[in-house]
Protein backbone atom coordinates (compact mmCIF):
# COMPACT_ATOMS: atom_id res chain seq x y z
CA UNK A 1 0.00 0.00 0.00
CA UNK A 2 1.29 3.47 -0.83
CA UNK A 3 2.34 5.22 2.33
CA UNK A 4 3.09 8.87 3.01
CA UNK A 5 4.29 9.84 6.47
CA UNK A 6 5.80 13.17 7.47
CA UNK A 7 8.06 12.66 10.44
CA UNK A 8 8.05 16.00 12.20
CA UNK A 9 10.53 16.85 14.94
CA UNK A 10 10.85 13.83 17.18
CA UNK A 11 7.99 13.77 19.70
CA UNK A 12 10.53 13.04 22.43
CA UNK A 13 11.96 16.54 22.01
CA UNK A 14 8.66 18.32 22.69
CA UNK A 15 8.26 19.84 26.19
CA UNK A 16 5.09 17.93 27.06
CA UNK A 17 5.67 14.84 24.93
CA UNK A 18 6.57 12.45 27.77
CA UNK A 19 3.21 12.97 29.45
CA UNK A 20 1.40 13.16 26.12
CA UNK A 21 2.98 9.91 25.00
CA UNK A 22 1.54 8.05 27.99
CA UNK A 23 -1.94 8.87 26.73
CA UNK A 24 -1.03 7.89 23.18
CA UNK A 25 0.86 4.69 24.06
CA UNK A 26 -2.28 2.67 24.62
CA UNK A 27 -3.03 2.92 20.90
CA UNK A 28 0.01 0.74 20.25
CA UNK A 29 -2.06 -2.18 21.54
CA UNK A 30 -3.52 -3.75 18.40
CA UNK A 31 -6.25 -5.47 20.37
CA UNK A 32 -7.50 -2.12 21.65
CA UNK A 33 -7.77 -0.70 18.15
CA UNK A 34 -10.03 -3.64 17.33
CA UNK A 35 -12.43 -3.08 20.23
CA UNK A 36 -12.13 0.73 20.49
CA UNK A 37 -15.21 1.54 18.40
CA UNK A 38 -17.40 -0.94 20.28
CA UNK A 39 -16.10 -0.17 23.78
CA UNK A 40 -15.12 3.52 23.82
CA UNK A 41 -17.47 4.95 21.20
CA UNK A 42 -20.30 2.53 21.91
CA UNK A 43 -20.53 1.36 25.52
CA UNK A 44 -18.52 4.02 27.37
CA UNK A 45 -19.74 7.05 25.42
CA UNK A 46 -23.37 6.01 25.75
CA UNK A 47 -23.47 4.70 29.30
CA UNK A 48 -20.57 6.40 31.12
CA UNK A 49 -20.59 9.80 29.42
CA UNK A 50 -24.33 9.87 28.54
CA UNK A 51 -23.51 11.10 25.04
CA UNK A 52 -24.45 8.75 22.22
CA UNK A 53 -21.96 8.93 19.37
CA UNK A 54 -24.57 8.30 16.60
CA UNK A 55 -26.89 10.92 18.10
CA UNK A 56 -24.45 13.67 19.02
CA UNK A 57 -20.71 13.47 18.35
CA UNK A 58 -20.90 11.85 14.90
CA UNK A 59 -23.41 14.39 13.48
CA UNK A 60 -21.32 17.18 15.01
CA UNK A 61 -18.26 15.81 13.22
CA UNK A 62 -20.02 15.30 9.88
CA UNK A 63 -21.43 18.81 9.91
CA UNK A 64 -17.99 20.33 10.29
CA UNK A 65 -15.89 18.49 7.74
CA UNK A 66 -15.30 20.87 4.83
CA UNK A 67 -14.35 20.13 1.25
CA UNK A 68 -10.70 20.81 0.59
CA UNK A 69 -8.02 19.97 3.12
CA UNK A 70 -9.07 18.35 6.41
CA UNK A 71 -6.74 17.64 9.35
CA UNK A 72 -7.73 14.99 11.91
CA UNK A 73 -5.64 15.21 15.09
CA UNK A 74 -5.51 12.28 17.50
CA UNK A 75 -6.96 9.81 15.04
CA UNK A 76 -8.00 6.89 17.27
CA UNK A 77 -9.28 4.29 14.81
CA UNK A 78 -10.55 6.71 12.16
CA UNK A 79 -14.15 5.96 13.13
CA UNK A 80 -15.49 9.47 12.52
CA UNK A 81 -13.83 9.85 9.14
CA UNK A 82 -14.96 6.36 8.11
CA UNK A 83 -18.57 7.26 8.93
CA UNK A 84 -18.49 10.55 7.00
CA UNK A 85 -18.81 11.62 3.37
CA UNK A 86 -15.29 12.54 2.31
CA UNK A 87 -16.11 13.43 -1.29
CA UNK A 88 -13.86 16.32 -2.25
CA UNK A 89 -11.93 16.07 1.02
CA UNK A 90 -8.17 15.53 1.11
CA UNK A 91 -7.33 14.03 4.49
CA UNK A 92 -4.25 14.59 6.63
CA UNK A 93 -3.87 12.49 9.80
CA UNK A 94 -1.77 13.66 12.76
CA UNK A 95 -0.94 11.59 15.83
CA UNK A 96 1.84 10.72 18.25
CA UNK A 97 1.33 7.03 17.55
CA UNK A 98 2.41 5.41 14.29
CA UNK A 99 0.21 2.35 14.89
CA UNK A 100 -2.90 4.54 15.12
CA UNK A 101 -1.90 6.43 11.97
CA UNK A 102 -1.34 3.20 10.04
CA UNK A 103 -4.56 1.59 11.27
CA UNK A 104 -6.63 4.66 10.44
CA UNK A 105 -5.18 5.15 6.97
CA UNK A 106 -5.52 1.46 6.15
CA UNK A 107 -9.15 1.51 7.29
CA UNK A 108 -10.06 4.57 5.25
CA UNK A 109 -8.38 3.18 2.14
CA UNK A 110 -9.97 -0.26 2.59
CA UNK A 111 -13.43 1.30 2.96
CA UNK A 112 -12.94 3.43 -0.13
CA UNK A 113 -13.06 6.71 1.76
CA UNK A 114 -9.67 7.99 0.62
CA UNK A 115 -6.90 7.16 -1.82
CA UNK A 116 -3.64 6.11 -0.21
CA UNK A 117 -1.52 8.36 -2.39
CA UNK A 118 -3.66 11.41 -1.51
CA UNK A 119 -3.63 10.85 2.25
CA UNK A 120 -0.82 12.21 4.42
CA UNK A 121 0.17 10.96 7.87
CA UNK A 122 2.06 13.22 10.27
CA UNK A 123 3.85 11.59 13.21
CA UNK A 124 3.76 14.64 15.43
CA UNK A 125 3.27 16.07 18.91
CA UNK A 126 0.45 18.57 18.45
CA UNK A 127 1.78 20.75 21.30
CA UNK A 128 4.32 21.92 18.73
CA UNK A 129 3.56 23.83 15.50
CA UNK A 130 2.74 21.72 12.48
CA UNK A 131 5.45 21.07 9.88
CA UNK A 132 5.98 23.95 7.47
CA UNK A 133 5.00 21.66 4.58
CA UNK A 134 1.40 21.46 5.79
CA UNK A 135 -1.22 23.34 3.76
CA UNK A 136 -3.87 25.64 5.16
CA UNK A 137 -6.75 23.44 6.25
CA UNK A 138 -10.42 24.09 5.55
CA UNK A 139 -11.37 22.06 8.61
CA UNK A 140 -9.71 20.38 11.58
CA UNK A 141 -11.00 17.87 14.12
CA UNK A 142 -9.83 16.87 17.61
CA UNK A 143 -12.18 14.21 18.97
CA UNK A 144 -11.60 12.64 22.38
CA UNK A 145 -8.13 14.16 22.46
CA UNK A 146 -8.00 17.13 24.84
CA UNK A 147 -8.91 15.08 27.92
CA UNK A 148 -5.87 12.89 27.19
CA UNK A 149 -3.46 15.84 27.07
CA UNK A 150 -1.51 16.73 30.21
CA UNK A 151 -2.07 19.82 32.30
CA UNK A 152 -4.92 22.24 33.04
CA UNK A 153 -7.19 23.62 30.33
CA UNK A 154 -4.96 26.66 29.52
CA UNK A 155 -2.02 24.31 28.87
CA UNK A 156 -4.10 22.04 26.62
CA UNK A 157 -5.67 24.87 24.65
CA UNK A 158 -2.31 26.54 24.00
CA UNK A 159 -2.30 24.38 20.86
CA UNK A 160 -4.84 26.76 19.32
CA UNK A 161 -2.24 29.53 19.31
CA UNK A 162 -0.47 27.76 16.46
CA UNK A 163 -3.25 25.61 14.95
CA UNK A 164 -5.26 28.73 14.09
CA UNK A 165 -2.48 29.78 11.74
CA UNK A 166 -2.96 26.54 9.78
CA UNK A 167 -6.68 27.17 9.30
CA UNK A 168 -8.11 29.01 6.31
CA UNK A 169 -9.89 32.29 6.98
CA UNK A 170 -13.26 30.60 6.52
CA UNK A 171 -12.21 27.27 8.04
CA UNK A 172 -13.59 25.53 11.11
CA UNK A 173 -11.98 23.56 13.93
CA UNK A 174 -14.13 21.19 15.95
CA UNK A 175 -13.91 18.59 18.67
CA UNK A 176 -15.31 16.70 21.63
CA UNK A 177 -13.75 16.08 25.02
CA UNK A 178 -14.66 14.44 28.34
CA UNK A 179 -15.17 16.92 31.17
CA UNK A 180 -14.15 16.19 34.73
CA UNK A 181 -15.59 19.20 36.53
CA UNK A 182 -19.05 20.81 36.76
CA UNK A 183 -20.75 17.78 35.20
CA UNK A 184 -22.49 14.92 36.93
CA UNK A 185 -20.73 11.59 36.43
CA UNK A 186 -22.63 8.37 37.08
CA UNK A 187 -20.96 5.41 38.82
CA UNK A 188 -19.71 3.95 35.53
CA UNK A 189 -18.28 7.31 34.53
CA UNK A 190 -16.57 7.80 37.89
CA UNK A 191 -14.90 4.40 37.58
CA UNK A 192 -13.61 5.18 34.07
CA UNK A 193 -12.45 8.62 35.24
CA UNK A 194 -10.58 7.14 38.20
CA UNK A 195 -8.70 4.49 36.27
CA UNK A 196 -8.18 6.72 33.22
CA UNK A 197 -6.54 9.46 35.29
CA UNK A 198 -4.65 7.05 37.52
CA UNK A 199 -3.24 5.20 34.52
CA UNK A 200 -2.21 8.35 32.64
CA UNK A 201 -4.63 7.92 29.75
CA UNK A 202 -6.62 10.96 30.96
CA UNK A 203 -5.67 14.20 32.68
CA UNK A 204 -9.07 15.84 32.96
CA UNK A 205 -10.23 16.00 36.57
CA UNK A 206 -10.26 19.82 36.41
CA UNK A 207 -11.43 20.17 32.78
CA UNK A 208 -14.59 22.27 32.57
CA UNK A 209 -16.65 23.87 29.83
CA UNK A 210 -16.21 27.47 31.03
CA UNK A 211 -12.41 27.32 30.76
CA UNK A 212 -12.57 25.67 27.35
CA UNK A 213 -15.06 28.25 26.09
CA UNK A 214 -12.89 31.12 27.33
CA UNK A 215 -9.79 29.66 25.69
CA UNK A 216 -11.52 29.13 22.37
CA UNK A 217 -12.80 32.72 22.34
CA UNK A 218 -9.27 33.94 22.93
CA UNK A 219 -8.25 32.50 19.57
CA UNK A 220 -11.41 32.56 17.44
CA UNK A 221 -14.08 35.16 16.67
CA UNK A 222 -16.90 32.65 16.37
CA UNK A 223 -17.36 29.83 18.91
CA UNK A 224 -20.24 27.41 19.45
CA UNK A 225 -20.29 24.96 22.34
CA UNK A 226 -22.62 22.57 24.08
CA UNK A 227 -22.43 19.96 26.82
CA UNK A 228 -24.08 16.57 26.34
CA UNK A 229 -23.81 14.44 29.45
CA UNK A 230 -20.13 14.63 30.34
CA UNK A 231 -18.99 15.55 26.82
CA UNK A 232 -18.01 19.05 25.75
CA UNK A 233 -18.71 19.63 22.05
CA UNK A 234 -17.23 22.67 20.37
CA UNK A 235 -16.52 24.30 17.06
CA UNK A 236 -14.70 27.52 16.30
CA UNK A 237 -14.10 29.60 13.20
CA UNK A 238 -12.69 32.94 12.03
CA UNK A 239 -9.28 32.65 13.69
CA UNK A 240 -7.82 35.70 15.41
CA UNK A 241 -4.48 36.01 13.63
Amino acid sequence: MAHSTIRAESPSKAPTSEASARGAAIYSQSWLLVIYDWWVLGIVSTYAWACSVPDYTLPWFRNNVRKGHHLDIGVGTGYYLAKSDLTGVQVTLADLNQDALDATKNRLVAEGKVKAEETTCILHDITRPLPASCPKFNSMSLYYLLHCMPGPVPAKTAIFSHLKHNLTADGVITGASILGKDVRHNLFGRVIMYFGNRGGMFDNRADNSADFDEALREHFHEVETQVRGAIFLWKASKPKV
